[in-house]
């Protein structure tokens, strides 16, 4: 059995599906995730739940849909370098396709990066679906740093396949120098993603010996980002983040990359020290960051937390500062002819009704326990 777990928008448009009820798919690569993207013509793409492959497909015929996705996957296992045995076995397994609604927003964040550099690549380069789900599935994923750091790589893993290609991460979380509950000092922060007007911004109290990387997590629950793109800080000429050797020669990015994993913040920072936070480097959200003040740790203070801030965070890979402008424009007038188009877009990628003056510093706890809880299980 498969189970295909599809955004409103996809299971929209399918008909005469059956709905799994507590179903689980038999798989060797377990469910896959699907959403229909209203390019032209339509496509719709499915990412597999385990490795984070994605699959290009066309959406027309909708109605047969769930009926061509096991084939569609099995071209791009192939494609992959899965034997036919293995590719055999997905295919007897997937006979009994079953939908249900999306359950993991790692996964549906992962999706819709895909979607939007899918399609950069489709207007740029004209690349055919199949050749666009191989291409994406070489792109590194944060959600997979601690394992093997790319969809492709991960499915290699599993497939027992020695490519040379498939490097595992020196340190992942669990290796990293563990944060000292009891330290002396925490640091207040101001963030403020720049260029955004009316501004953006949070206040966080963050433990002095947490890690840069642990820090990154802050900063995302604040803003509700989902963590499934690179980032880097950067301290005057000092660059922070997840190395990556190959990246850096490729960019020709400068100095190399230090490990924010390994980095405390009471090392590089102090009261009155600013600094830069950029996050997907596709879309460049970029902050900066404002060491407020550093006090005392007291029972009576929660770290880390967020305690003030203004406005709604931007939703992921809406196309930065200016396309999140556009964005919010194009929401205000219902005489737009994408008006429609873009509220069901936002609602599927903030989950609801998507207000930008809302600020709610109580998300924060559970924006923060996804991001983590994303992390350890995958």
């Amino acid at each position: 059995m498969l189970v295909v777990r599809g955004t409103k928008k996809l299971r929209d448009r399918l008909t005469g599906v059956t709905p799994a009820v507590d179903d689980e798919s038999t798989t060797v690569l377990g469910d896959w995730f699907a959403t229909a993207l209203f390019w032209r013509p339509h496509v719709a793409l499915l990412v597999n739940q385990k490795t984070f492959l994605p699959v290009f497909m066309p959406l027309a015929p909708a109605a047969t849909l769930l009926q061509r996705a096991p084939d569609a996957i099995a071209d791009i296992l192939r494609r992959h370098g899965a034997d036919e045995a293995f590719v055999a076995n997905e295919l007897d397994e997937m006979r009994d396709v079953r939908v249900a609604a999306t359950d993991d927003r790692s996964v549906v964040g992962v999706m819709s990066g895909f979607g939007s550099g899918g399609k950069f690549r489709m207007l740029t380069r004209g690349l055919a679906l199949e050749e666009l789900s191989v291409e994406l599935a070489g792109m590194p994923l944060t959600t997979l740093d601690h394992r093997a750091g790319a969809p492709n790589r991960e499915l290699a893993v599993i497939l027992g396949i020695d490519t040379g290609k498939v490097v595992q991460f020196p340190v992942d979380r669990a290796a990293a120098p563990p944060t000292n509950p009891a330290t002396t000092n925490v640091y207040q922060l101001k963030v403020t993603l720049s260029g955004a007007k009316p501004p953006i911004w949070r206040r966080l109290l963050v433990d002095g010996g947490a890690t840069l990387h642990e820090v990154h997590e802050v900063i995302q629950a604040a803003f509700g980002w989902w963590n499934h793109h690179l980032y880097e800080f950067e301290f005057g000429r000092a660059r922070y983040a997840l190395p990556d050797p190959d990246w850096d020669m490729d960019f020709d990015m400068g100095s190399p990359t230090r490990d924010a994993r390994t980095t405390r913040l009471d090392t590089v920072a102090r009261s009155g020290t600013s600094f830069t936070y950029t996050y997907d480097f596709g879309d460049f959200w970029e902050h900066k960051v404002t060491v407020e003040k550093v006090v005392p740790a007291s029972p009576e203070l929660t770290v880390p937390s967020c305690t003030g801030g203004r406005r709604h965070g931007p939703p992921e890979d809406c196309g930065g500062v200016w396309g999140y402008e556009e964005l919010l424009a194009i929401l205000a007038d219902p005489t737009h002819e994408e008006h429609e188009e873009r509220r069901a877009w936002v609602a599927g990628m903030v989950d609801g009704d998507f207000d930008p003056e809302r600020f709610d510093p109580g998300d924060f706890v559970d924006h923060l326990q996804a991001i983590r809880l994303a992390a350890f299980d995958n």
